[in-house]
């Protein structure tokens, strides 16, 4: 070691961690700040919910369509009754920046201004998306599905495009299914198409916004292994074109099984692999849920599906179960898969993070199919692996919320951006099957979340071992914001210094006689100086970018002889709590 023309301790702190952690980041965690409930009870929400509406079966951010700087969200109730069984509805909620509801207006059957015919059955709501403005008006538009609509057959599926009004009214709809919307693909009884949507932009560059529908029950290469379609569209809402993905068509060649149910859920990720082209994450939630013979129970999947221009697929990557690069603890029949959102950049890497409902997770319940739920957080790598992932449940993740059975938290997912203004993204939460007023009345939960990372500081003392005399901080582990003060406890007879070493590099070295070298001091980064026995006072910056960045630390301590002495390391990551 050297300590050559040494700058201020302070100083080199301030500039080298911010300047290691940019050439070396690490991903920051989603924790949940707090949260707000929005019920038939709770949030301000002033709708009637009836018993298994299942308010919060479907979500999606409409932007600041009141124009009050807030933005707003659509909330499906597949199983609204209005005008008849199970015909569905569809909630816009004109939301306050505390998650609260200002105002609401329904889409139904029977309310709303929606001219559109529904029967008993189509659940019109299972799925909604913003397409953005279609028509060109200013306002954004809306599409609905619903999946169990029987033109031409039985269950074949729709989707409404709704025209809306500032208001949340509908100015005008266009349906498209097997019988309307110039949409020529060929459904089949049971495919549901309309299970999932999800808005992809221009996808073509023709200057019309598209939209991908799930077929979660389509049967191409076998019983339900789903599919999706990308519809291509004009301004009016029609479809000018299309390309179907499924086991036998689009290029796309990943392995799906019965009761796969690929389709069920869909979600834009933007282009995660920098191709120009954008790319779409879709579930594969029932694995295995259903019990087809032959068939394994499965916890769910997400496949990435990074595209052509065309709507084909270029390649794809599964994420599941020890699959992708993520290692979290899932269950069979969790459902992984169920709810999919885009979540914007959170940790600043350039890349979209991925939300994934696990709605059948039974974290908070005192048995085996509790069915909480659960959302997990998934931070991506440019190919569609995991680099780090977040679990929010009752038990997890800093969300405090009351979940009970069957709520099935996790079922939709919507990112509602910064409504709070702390730089850091909003998330509306669907628990479709919560009992606030009601059995299956519904709920959606706001989650205020925070970008965080757990401190640590862990003792290295490599191979032979150094002595552990480097210890932890004094006050705290290093936090951002926070001044960091580990120290030497003395090893020499007669101590006059002792030094520091920083580094975002980590190295196990035997270097007789001086012991091991456990950071890799050619890297760049700091060394610091203070006297015997006295802790170092490195402040560490309070930017959120820093959060879960890990750097290796390492002392040394000399003598009036020039004898030096290293310790052991201390491998650290620097948090917010």
């Amino acid at each position: 070691m050297t300590t050559s023309n040494v700058p201020s301790g302070r100083r080199w702190a301030t500039v080298l961690l911010v300047g290691m952690a940019v050439a070396v980041a690490q991903p920051a965690f989603a924790q949940v700040l707090s949260h707000q409930k929005i019920s038939d009870t709770e949030g301000g929400f002033t709708g009637t919910l009836d018993v298994i509406d299942f308010f919060g079966f479907a979500t999606a951010t409409l932007g600041d369509l009141d124009g009050d700087g807030v933005v707003d969200l659509a909330v499906g109730a597949h199983f609204d009754g209005d005008g008849g069984f199970k015909r569905g509805s569809v909630w816009i909620l004109f939301l306050n920046a505390d998650g609260t509801v200002k105002s609401h207006q329904k889409i139904s059957d029977t309310a709303g201004g929606f001219a559109g015919t529904l029967s008993d059955g189509d659940v019109f709501g299972s799925s909604v998306a913003a397409l953005g403005d279609l028509d060109g008006d200013g306002v954004v538009d809306l599409a609905v599905g619903a999946p169990d609509d029987d033109d031409g057959g039985s269950a074949r599926g729709s989707v409404w495009v709704l025209f809306l009004n500032v208001d949340g009214t509908v100015k005008s709809h266009q349906k498209i299914s097997a019988l309307d919307g110039a949409f020529t693909g060929v459904l089949d009884d049971g495919d549901t198409f309309g299970s999932a949507v999800a808005a992809l932009g221009d996808h073509d560059g023709d200057g019309t916004l598209d939209v991908a529908v799930g077929a979660s029950g389509d049967g191409d290469g076998g019983v339900q292994h789903g599919a999706v379609w990308m519809l291509f569209l004009d301004v009016d809402g029609t479809v000018k074109s299309h390309q179907k993905i499924s086991d036998t068509a689009g290029g796309f060649t990943g392995e799906l099984l019965n009761a796969d149910f690929f389709g069920y859920s869909a979600a834009l990720l933007g282009d995660l692999d920098g191709d120009g082209v954008g790319d779409l994450a879709v579930g594969a939630a029932e694995a295995g849920f259903f019990g087809h013979k032959g068939v394994p129970p499965s916890p769910g999947a997400v496949w990435i599906l990074f595209l052509n221009a065309n709507g084909t697929v270029k390649s794809h990557r599964k994420i599941g179960d020890g699959i992708g690069g993520f290692d979290g603890d899932l269950d069979d029949f969790d459902r992984f898969g169920r709810g999919l959102t885009a979540l914007g950049d959170l940790d600043n890497d350039g890349l979209s993070e991925l939300g994934v409902g696990a709605p059948d997770d039974d974290d908070g319940g005192i048995t085996a199919f509790a069915e909480h739920g659960a959302v997990w957080v998934l931070f991506l790598a440019a190919d569609g692996t995991v680099r780090a992932h977040r679990k929010i449940s009752e038990t997890q993740g800093g969300f405090t919320g009351d979940l009970d059975r069957f709520d099935r938290f996790g079922t939709a997912l919507a990112p509602l951006g910064d409504l709070d203004g702390d730089g850091v993204g909003e998330l509306a939460v669907g628990a479709p099957e919560d009992g606030d007023g009601g059995t299956g009345h519904g709920a959606v939960w706001v989650l205020f979340l925070e970008t965080t990372a757990p401190a640590s500081e862990v003792i290295r003392a490599g191979v032979p071992p150094n002595p552990v005399a480097f210890l932890p901080g004094v006050s705290s582990p290093p936090l951002l914001g926070a001044v960091w003060d580990p120290v030497v406890t003395p090893i020499l007879p007669v101590p006059v210094l002792d030094f520091i070493a920083l580094s975002p590099q980590q190295l196990n070295l035997f270097v007789p006689p001086l012991g091991t070298l456990l950071c890799d001091v050619s890297s760049p980064g700091p060394i610091l100086s203070s006297p015997p026995g006295t802790p170092f006072q490195i402040p560490i910056p309070s930017d959120v970018n820093l959060a879960g960045f890990s750097f290796c630390a390492q002392a040394a301590s000399t003598a009036a002889d020039f004898t030096i002495a290293l310790t052991n390391a201390l491998d650290c990551t620097i948090g917010t709590f």
